[in-house]
């Protein structure tokens, strides 16, 4: 079992997730919300993966901010909603998120304000959508796909 001193995330060993084979994670839309904030303060853990089960609830946040990565404070947010996940799996920075088909983001971090409620996915983005703001509907559907699929 891993401490927090010899975590490679912390300690730097593990500078990048690097390339990886996983599957899609596949969920919904199951609230939306329509918020921006300047000063949020979320602070990014260090860890660049995360695993997501089935059934579970998470916020989706998107951010403008260029230098948004592990470890970083994130302040100028938009709240979109909360997705409920129906095919699990492992989440990673860098991971394209896609409602309806339509990209949103990929994944600049995670903060665990809330955890074990849920956790904030911090997504960067050109700039910072609502879910009002983006027409996204109640059902929609949700995919994290890896970010080297292609590779």
């Amino acid at each position: 079992m891993s401490t927090r001193k010899n975590d490679p995330y912390i300690t730097g060993r593990w500078a990048s997730a690097g390339k990886v084979k996983k599957r899609d994670i596949t969920g919904e839309i199951v609230a939306l919300a329509h918020g921006l904030l300047d000063d949020r303060g979320l602070i990014l853990i260090p860890q660049r993966q995360r695993a997501l089960q089935k059934n579970e609830i998470h916020e989706l946040l998107t951010t403008d901010e260029v230098d948004a990565e592990p470890g970083k404070t994130v302040n100028r947010i938009s709240i979109i909603g909360f997705l409920e996940i129906t095919q699990g799996g492992v989440i990673g920075v860098g991971d394209r998120l896609f409602i309806s088909d339509r990209e949103i983001g990929t994944v600049a971090g995670f903060d665990e304000t809330h955890f074990p409620n849920h956790y904030n996915l911090v997504l960067s983005a050109a700039h910072r959508p609502t879910g009002i703001g983006l027409g996204i509907e109640i059902g929609d559907s949700v995919r994290i796909t890896n970010f080297n699929e292609n590779d």
